[in-house]
């Protein structure tokens, strides 16, 4: 394996657990948000969720392809 290879793949699982990282934070933030009881807490929870999804989306198309 070239050294060029090798960093493809060491950058892509970062980057993957990365994206699973946001994706599980906005989990966590549904369920904080469906105990929520004021409007603040609501407005801030879905601006983490809307966040944490945009960064796993934005983290998940910069991953290569190796089909």
């Amino acid at each position: 394996m070239e050294a060029g290879s090798f960093h493809e793949i060491s950058e892509w699982s970062r980057r993957e657990k990365s994206a699973a990282h946001y994706r599980a934070a906005a989990e966590r933030a549904r369920k904080l948000l469906k105990e929520a009881t004021t409007p603040r807490l609501k407005q801030y929870l879905g601006e983490v969720i809307a966040y944490c999804e945009r960064s796993a989306a934005e983290i998940g198309q910069s991953i290569p392809s190796f089909n």
